[in-house]
Formats: C-alpha cells, sequence, structure tokens
C-alpha cells in the first residue's frame, strides 16, 4: 500500500503529526516507530509514575549513544528516547511554553510568522491546565505542586527570591516574566502525561486510515530525483522492508532527524562523498546548528520534617527565571528549577536538588556522520561555552542559584548543599536491581549520620569534595569549577533549521518542507532556528499542531 503521508518517529512531535492528518478520512497514514508501542491500557508503571522512573529503563533509549559537551571533552553517554511518546515518555515533565522574544528570534531566522500572538493560540490548543479555568481544554493535562507542598527550603527560596527582586508569578506559561513560580508539569493528578497518551487514544488509533507499526528502524529514505519515494527500514527480528508514501515527514528528533536525512544523502556534499553516500540534494546546514541547554546541580541533604512528603512522588517543584542583563541577549536567559525528590526509592525525599541552567545559550554543535552504516551512531559535540557570550552568563546563573541557597533563612532549612560534578544527576542517585536497593539503604543510613560524618560520605559519593554550604561553614566555588560541572540536558534542536532557501544553513521552509525537496517534511524540533528558553517538549507540541494545520491545508487529499 502507498500512503498518502508517512510519519518517522513516534515521538512528541510524531503523534501529533499523526493523530491530527488522520482526522482527514481521505488521508491514509502511517506512524513508523523504532521503539516500543505503548498503546492504552497497556502503559508502563515506570512510564506512568510522577516521578521519571522511565528515565532509568533501557529499554526506552537508543543504545550506547555518546555526545561530547565541549570541544576537547570526551564523550560522555547521552541518552535519546527510542519508544512511542519519545522524550514526553521518560523526561522530567516540565511543560514551559519559553518567552515571547523565543518566537520572535525564530522569525528573524526565516522561519516566518512565529510571533508570541500566534503561537499562543496553538498552546493552548494543546495545553488543558488543571490550574486554569476556560482558557485552555486541549488533549495534554498540566498541573502545578501547591506551595503547601513544598519542602521548606523551596518556601525560604520564594521569599530570598522576592528580596533579591524576582517576585512570585501565579502561571509562568500565562505571565512569561522573570520571577519564581510553582513549576507546571505534564502530570494529571499523578500520572504522567505523554504525547503517546494525548493524541494517541484507543478512538485515534482506530481509525482505518492510520497504521501505526512499531520496532521498525528507517535506516534510509529512497530518492528518486528531488523526490522521496518511500524508505528502507529493519524491523526489531531483522526483517528488511520497504514502506511508501507520496509525503515523508521526518519527526525523530533533533539528533536522529538530521542522521536520517545524511543517511539518505540530503546533507553537505563534501562530507557525504567522503563517506561514500550519493547525494541527493546539497544542504550544508543539515546536523549543523545543533543547540542544547547546559545545566548543574546542586544536591542538598535534608532533615526531617523539612522534606517532601514521602508519599508524594513529585519531581520538578519550583522554578526560577531571571535575566542576565548582558549586552545583547534576550530576557529570561537564566534558569533555576527545584527538584523534590531525586529517587523513586525510599530515600528520595532525603535529598533534593536545585539545578541551575543557561535557557538562551548563543553557542552552536552539529551532529555529523563518522559512518554511513546505519548500525553506527553519530557523532555529537555540543560544543557548550563556545561562544563567548555563554560562559559569563552559565556563571551569573550559577551564582544567582548559590546567592539564594546562601540566603540565612534558606540555609537553615537543610544541611547541606554539594555541587554535584557534571554528569547525569539520576544516575547519580539511582542504580538498577540489587545495586540500586543497596544504594537506597546505604543513602538513607548516610542521610542520618552526624554532620561531620554525613558531609565526608557525601563528599565523597559525589566527587565534589567539601560541602559547598552549611550550617556554619561552606567553601568558595571558583568559576572554573562552576563550568566543568555543566552537562548537557535532553533538549537537542536545531539541526534542520527552518529558514530562507537563501540561507545556507536552512533546511526547512515555513511550512516544514525541505529545500530542494518536493515531498519530503521534517516536523519536531530539530528545526527551530533557535532553541526556546524553555524545556523543549512543550514548545515542540505547539510547533507539530503548527505543522500539522499547515501540511493538512495544502497536501491533504480533499
Amino acid at each position: 500500500m502507498e500512503f498518502d503521508f508517512m510519519i518517522i518517529g513516534g515521538g512528541t512531535a510524531g503523534t501529533v503529526m499523526a493523530s491530527r492528518l488522520s482526522e482527514n478520512h481521505k488521508c491514509r497514514v502511517i506512524l513508523v516507530e523504532a521503539g516500543d508501542d505503548i498503546s492504552p491500557g497497556a502503559v508502563p508503571a515506570d512510564v506512568q509514575d510522577a516521578f521519571p522512573a522511565s528515565s532509568l529503563n533501557p529499554n526506552y533509549f537508543w543504545k550506547d549513544l555518546a555526545a561530547k559537551s565541549a570541544d576537547g571533552a570526551p564523550p560522555a553517554p547521552y541518552p535519546q528516547a527510542r519508544v512511542m511518546g519519545g522524550g514526553s515518555s521518560i523526561n522530567g515533565m516540565f511543560a514551559l511554553r519559553g518567552v515571547p522574544s523565543d518566537y520572535a528570534r525564530w522569525a528573524d531566522a526565516g522561519a516566518g510568522n512565529f510571533s508570541w500572538d500566534t503561537v499562543l493560540p496553538y498552546f493552548r490548543k494543546v495545553e488543558s491546565d488543571r490550574d486554569r479555568v476556560g482558557i485552555s481544554d486541549g488533549p495534554h493535562p498540566i498541573s502545578r505542586t501547591p506551595k503547601a507542598q513544598w519542602p521548606a527550603f523551596v518556601r525560604a527560596m520564594e521569599q530570598a527570591a522576592r528580596r533579591a527582586g524576582l517576585p512570585f508569578i501565579d502561571d509562568i506559561n500565562e505571565q512569561p516574566g522573570d520571577g519564581f513560580f510553582s513549576m507546571p508539569v505534564a502530570l494529571d493528578a499523578d500520572t504522567r502525561v505523554t504525547s503517546a497518551g494525548s493524541y494517541l487514544s484507543a478512538e485515534v488509533r482506530a481509525r482505518p486510515n492510520l497504521e501505526i507499526l512499531p520496532n521498525t528502524q528507517v535506516t534510509r529514505l529512497r530518492m528518486m530525483g528531488d523526490a522521496v519515494s518511500g524508505v528502507d527500514a529493519v524491523r526489531d527480528d531483522g526483517t528488511t522492508i520497504q514502506l511508501n508514501a507520496r509525503h515523508v515527514i521526518v519527526s525523530a528528533g533533533g539528533i536522529y532527524s538530521p542522521t536520517i536525512l545524511l543517511r539518505s544523502g540530503i546533507g553537505p556534499a563534501e562530507e557525504l562523498t567522503t563517506l561514500g553516500i550519493p547525494v541527493s540534494v546539497d544542504l550544508p546546514g543539515v546536523g549543523r546548528n545543533l543547540q542544547n541547554h547546559p545545566y548543574m546541580f546542586f544536591a542538598l541533604t535534608l532533615p526531617r520534617g523539612k522534606r517532601i512528603e514521602a508519599d508524594l512522588r513529585r519531581f520538578a517543584v519550583a522554578g526560577l527565571r531571571a535575566s542576565s542583563r548582558v549586552q545583547g541577549c534576550p530576557a529570561g536567559d537564566l534558569f533555576a528549577f527545584v527538584i523534590g525528590r531525586v529517587s523513586g526509592e525510599s530515600f528520595g525525599p532525603d535529598f533534593a536538588l536545585v539545578g541551575t541552567a543557561l535557557y538562551a545559550p548563543k553557542s552552536r554543535g552539529f551532529v555529523k556522520l563518522s559512518s554511513a552504516d546505519p548500525r553506527v551512531n553519530p557523532d555529537i559535540n555540543f560544543r557548550f561555552m563556545s561562544d563567548p557570550a555563554d560562559p559569563e552568563r552559565m556563571i551569573r546563573a550559577a551564582r544567582l542559584t548559590e546567592h539564594l541557597l546562601r540566603d540565612p533563612s534558606v540555609a537553615t532549612q537543610y544541611n547541606e548543599a554539594f555541587l554535584l560534578p557534571g554528569a547525569l544527576s539520576m544516575k547519580q542517585f539511582n542504580r538498577p536491581g540489587f545495586a540500586g536497593k543497596a544504594l537506597a539503604m546505604a543513602a538513607g543510613l548516610a542521610a542520618g549520620s552526624p554532620g561531620p560524618i554525613r558531609r565526608t560520605i557525601f563528599g565523597r559519593a559525589f566527587k565534589s569534595g567539601k560541602a559547598a554550604v552549611f550550617a556554619g561553614g561552606g567553601r568558595q566555588i571558583l568559576d572554573e569549577e562552576l563550568l566543568s560541572s555543566i552537562c548537557p540536558m535532553g533538549h537537542p534542536v536545531g539541526t534542520c533549521s527552518m529558514g530562507n532557501a537563501d540561507d545556507p544553513m536552512a533546511v526547512v521552509d515555513n511550512e516544514f518542507r525541505v529545500h530542494g525537496a518536493s515531498n519530503l517534511f521534517v516536523v519536531d524540533a530539530s528545526v527551530m532556528p533557535v532553541i526556546t528558553s524553555a524545556n523543549t517538549n512543550l514548545p515542540t507540541l505547539m510547533l507539530a499542531e503548527v505543522a500539522a494545520e499547515r501540511i493538512a491545508a495544502r497536501w491533504c487529499r480533499l
């Protein structure tokens, strides 16, 4: 069968595209996902969990993917989702829209009309915000942790932020300014909300014009001149298949969308030729313009009575947006966030994390192929801090967090704060199987130890040396130490950037069609010309709603 639309990737964007395009019963749609399906009534417990336990399940990720955080840095594991729902099935569930200047910069980059007033109706089309009345009734629930359930140190941080000129904001999505706020998250009561659950309901899956093909990795687009005739793919059992479609939409994310294009001969001609890949479309921008949010963590040990409630499995609790005021940089470029529990195990509430990030970085990296073999992962380098504007702002963000933690009213609400080394924080607090149970027991015992013993244990366990802050003590943290503690968030964007045809780095136009190809589209975070000042899940849902409307209006059969 030849389909009208083939969507490659059942992640955040792909599920939206499959749902919206199949609303027209005359359009035959197939959704191809490399990982497992997650269907209604059969959602695994770790995906449903309000604590992001699914982020610890290796079955939901591409194997052995690694990335460099900066030039000269060694490659480190970089998890990317390989499961229906993509990042929405494994992420920390932050549900932030960003700020108006994000979308103005998209327009400045040649993406067309993406003003705040333009995108706002699409955000509201996505959202079903449980804390708003009469504003949004979309398929994607969002909620917040009430102040009454915040740990004591978070309430103290809010007051310290007020004293620093950063007021409390009731709804950071409707009032996108600088201030402290309760974090909006993709949770419905105590259940994770995924794009698969929101957009691929049982009713949607029952449509006769929609087919869902999981456990099938697309290895190459088959090109005939400037058109895609179909794809080559391999099933998990090793079976190779071919699929045909009139239009192909690549929605494989900021890393794998450019990878698929490059393997298919769409990208920088010289690099492709060197790898022996025939060039179909010479597009120098494929895989370039890679952006991500660099972040770092302070880990806090908490005394009894000042922790998050033991039965509350909330991860992200509160956030802080601020402006660096560095010349030439947008407002709202600094970000901090509070993690209320660090593990789903019993010791989880004994600790907390306060993260710091640069949310409007200027540095750009790349995704490149090292081999034409689809079994070989791409080379990834985020090149953090390569733009001279970024190190100063990253340090300002970290110093703002440090200032709040050192505030006397805040410091009395926790035992000590440790600066964590640059690594995935979830992995430092969680291990699978027996090792995880042993870690949980040891962490719980150590958390209740006397101060000097506790600081020694955790200083060694975190490989961070002496505690940065504790009652009656602490140490100076050097700028170099802060910069060496950053690592990449799971927010890769920009590698198939949207822009005008005369821009050599642009990959798609403002209708999401690949420049130089007649029936090929890319719809996911990779088309963002500039990263949003927010976690990218909610902006990607918005983007997919825009894309579905534009593509359906022009290319769906009437």
